[in-house]
């Protein structure tokens, strides 16, 4: 069965590295949407498991610009001089 235009931009942006929101977003749906059709049409979800892995390494890259502790420590609380809020039991 042929693919039709909005499965074949679903699967153009998870080759590009896309989210699953970013890809159904681009095909003008949502991703509910998107999982729907993809557990309704067997092939599509093959393509897909296919193109997610194509653009893995670019998925990877892009979630990791986003992430906001980039290039800084993790937030260890306030006012504990450093430490970790959490004490193991101990007070």
């Amino acid at each position: 069965m042929p693919l039709d235009w909005k499965a074949r931009v679903i699967l153009t942006k998870f080759e590009e590295g896309c989210t699953q929101r970013e890809a159904a977003a681009a095909a003008g749906m949502t991703k509910q949407g998107f999982q729907k059709r993809a557990r309704a049409n067997p092939e599509f979800a093959q393509a897909v498991v296919e193109a997610r892995e194509t653009g893995k390494a670019e998925r990877t890259f892009r979630l990791w610009l986003r992430h906001p502790f980039r290039g800084m420590r993790p937030p260890t609380g306030k006012g504990n001089g450093g430490k970790p809020r959490f004490s193991y039991g101990r007070r």
